[in-house]
């Protein structure tokens, strides 16, 4: 794997303070980013940004500057973005969806410039690839095909694409997500797309280029058509034509074998059932503490609390839904892997060095709960003021696709080792990290939203 180290012509730090103009509209412009206690990100002025770093990536016109800023209300994550500078007057070629307003003028050596987003344009776009050693000829055609809150990935001739980060750890490091890949891929997990090359600056990443799984259907839109054949003409799911049952079991047998690939990569440490419980209670009482009055929660509950069983904690996906992974022709892929999920979950488990352990339980839990949550999503597409009309149907189709990942996944020779030796605790246990799953993302209302 080529690895480009992006540490030379660094701007002097006379030009930081056009560099933080610049960048106060780059975030401005950024739907979805919050602060540390939630709050929107708007009207940033260039004065609470620091310039970390200015690396120019290519001279001249059309050239390419790196930077990486500190913004006051980002705790422990800093930004990055790529700002792409033209001569006045160039005929610029944009990405569909892409914003194609001027971010502002910057002067340097090579007199005045009208700075992009270097990702909204095509040109500077493939310039970029072939700088970090993505390129192994001229590509063609350049889209943009994912768009996160931290990331943006283009693909290049649908055989390459090239996530650049745009919300990177403050302190220098691997970005967690990027982490994950390419220890998956070094110990053989062949379900995530290759990478080839990467891009760093100081020990931190900042983007990676990765084979391109072109044809691949996500999996909320395979789920999302299964659900809408089953509603259109009832009966039952098996009978329906978009049946998601193997799907769903290929997918769990894909998710135990990241899992024993995570714990081969990284190795695991060791958490009680009963600490897990009592912290989910704890979190999900402080947010919709009606939720604990279910008897059969209650019942759960209080066998878990007083378990002494402790099993495996490993690095694991932390955010896994249905929105994080593809079906191609070959498989399911994991596509993304985004910041490494929710740091401050109560499932989770900090080490001594810092990255998060939890019970790989907690992933298997957040996709369960992606099951409940498009086929309400579904159901509300269908009929907005009368959805409960079709509770009977989204509840059996849950219930036959959790039962397929669930025997895929516990199926899968040596995931015995990672799970609880008990036939009903994993299950029971999983029952209890959805609930935190689905009390939290209420909370957030994300119920529009694949996840």
């Amino acid at each position: 794997m080529n690895i480009f180290e992006s540490t030379d012509a660094e701007l002097p730090t006379s030009m930081h303070g056009a560099l933080a103009e610049l960048m106060a509209a780059f975030v401005n412009r950024q739907p979805g980013w919050t602060g540390s206690g939630g709050e929107a990100l708007v009207d940033i002025e260039p004065a609470s940004l620091s310039i970390a770093s200015a690396d120019v990536i290519r001279p001249g016109r059309p050239g390419l500057i790196s930077v990486v800023a500190e913004l006051a209300g980002l705790a422990e994550i800093a930004v990055h973005a790529v700002l792409g500078l033209r001569a006045p007057g160039d005929d610029v070629r944009f990405l569909a969806d892409a914003d194609d307003a001027p971010l502002g003028l910057l002067e340097d050596e090579h007199g005045m410039a009208v700075v992009f987003d270097a990702l909204s344009d095509a040109e500077l776009s493939l310039l970029l690839l072939g700088a970090v050693g993505g390129g192994d000829g001229e590509p063609e055609r350049v889209r943009r095909v994912w768009t996160t809150v931290d990331s943006v990935t283009l693909t290049f001739d649908d055989r390459l694409s090239f996530t650049v980060y745009q919300q990177v750890p403050m302190e220098p490091g691997p970005h967690p997500g990027l982490e994950l890949v390419v220890a998956l891929d070094d110990v053989g997990f062949n379900h995530v797309p290759a990478p080839y090359a990467l891009w760093r600056r100081s020990g931190r990443d900042l983007g990676v280029a990765q084979d391109y799984q072109a044809g691949g259907t996500g999996g909320w839109a395979l789920a999302l058509t299964s659900l809408r054949d089953l509603y259109a003409l009832g009966g039952l799911p098996e009978q329906a034509g978009g049946d998601f049952a193997t799907e769903a079991r290929h997918l769990g047998t894909m998710t135990a074998r990241m899992h024993l690939g995570l714990d081969r990569a990284f190795g695991r440490q060791e958490g009680a059932v009963s600490a897990w419980v009592s912290a989910v209670e704890e979190a999900v009482a402080a947010v919709d503490p009606t939720q604990l009055d279910d008897e059969q929660i209650q019942i759960v509950l209080g066998e878990l609390r007083t378990s002494p069983v402790r099993t495996a904690a490993i690095r694991t996906h932390g955010d896994f839904h249905l929105g994080r992974v593809s079906r191609t022709d070959v498989g399911w892929f994991v596509i993304d892997f985004s910041l490494g999920g929710p740091q401050g979950s109560t499932t989770a488990m900090l080490s001594s060095s810092g990255p998060v352990y939890r019970s790989p339980l907690a992933d298997v839990a957040d996709m369960l709960w992606s099951f409940h949550h498009v086929a309400e999503v579904a159901a509300i597409e269908r009929d907005p003021t009368g959805r409960l009309r079709l509770t009977d149907l989204a509840e059996a189709w849950e219930s036959r696709n959790r039962s397929a990942f669930l025997a895929g996944y516990l199926g899968t020779p040596g995931i015995d080792g990672l799970v609880p030796p008990s036939g009903d605790l994993a299950p029971a246990l999983v029952s209890v990290f959805e609930l935190e799953r689905s009390t939290t993302r209420q909370a957030l209302r994300t119920l529009a939203a694949p996840g």
